[in-house]
């Protein structure tokens, strides 16, 4: 430890204006490293303001991930005016515009100086199932125009995807009187139809208290939906054989309304209906 008794009152002084040198030196540096990150940072504005990097038009948007979506379909949806500078493009707000207008769940927009471009990602959303409208549409949350669904339940309408391809292949999946209170239900359905042995096509949910399935086998009555939907489908596929004893011409419907108790409504003037034991 140093003596202070020993020191002299000149090397004290030349100690305190060493000192205040170097707070004076790290100062300075300081101020110059605002300074330096300053002019940085407007020399990059200006440089990205100048005609050189300017947006011109659609072709300098490149768009990937989109596999239903054409590119130009995307960079329509786009609202910039033309030319515009590189830096006064808002990423957030393009994404927004994307996952507002286009059947895109996500879209991360990125700034690229050289050249200047933007470079867009997405994720789109795929449609599983056709919407059909029902014959007589009076309820307003009723989809009343042909459109797509996806796994999750969210309509588009069929104008809002332009697919790449001239003749694109449609989901074979139909629903019939969906509805937006049936959304929260879609999930699942679409789980267990997916899942089913037996090949379902169409949905018919035009009364809310009977949801008609078009199967392999038939139409089948299934009653207003619930937790055993999955249930009356693994019962469905229990009957794979027992239809074989019936002409098909003859049966109706094949009602799983109680999916204990299944039964089979056969047409008028036939046999009377059995019930499956």
């Amino acid at each position: 430890m140093t003596d202070l008794s020993s020191i002299s009152a000149s090397e004290l002084r030349d100690r305190r204006k060493t000192l205040r040198r170097q707070r004076r030196l790290h100062l300075l540096q300081g101020l110059w490293r605002i300074l330096a990150m300053s002019g940085l940072t407007v020399g990059i504005f200006w440089a990205a303001t100048r005609p050189l990097w300017l947006i011109r038009s659609a072709d300098q948007i490149e768009v990937s991930g989109n596999e239903l979506t054409s590119e130009k379909a995307i960079q329509s949806l786009i609202t910039l005016d033309y030319p515009q500078p590189l830096l006064k493009v808002e990423p957030a707000a393009i994404a927004q515009q994307l996952e507002s207008r286009a059947p895109i769940t996500q879209a991360t927009v990125v700034r690229r100086l050289l050249p200047p471009t933007l470079e867009i990602t997405v994720q789109e959303r795929v449609p599983v199932a056709v919407t059909l409208p029902p014959a007589n549409a009076v309820d307003p949350t009723s989809y009343i125009q042909v459109g797509l669904l996806d796994a999750d339940g969210v309509w588009m309408p069929q104008s809002s995807i332009t697919f790449q391809n001239e003749k694109p292949k449609l989901p074979a999946l139909k629903v019939q009187g969906m509805q937006e209170q049936y959304r929260v239900y879609w999930p699942k359905i679409y789980q267990a139809v997916t899942q089913s042995p037996v090949g379902i096509s169409q949905l018919d949910w035009r009364d809310p208290n009977n949801l008609i399935l078009h199967t392999d086998l038939g139409v089948v009555h299934t009653g207003p939906y619930s937790e055993r939907f999955g249930a009356t489908l693994a019962t469905l596929d229990k009957m794979r054989d027992l239809t074989k004893q019936f002409d098909r011409k003859q049966i109706a419907y094949i009602d799983l309304t109680n999916p204990e108790q299944p039964s089979i409504q056969v047409k008028a003037a036939s046999k009377p209906n059995p019930t499956v034991p």
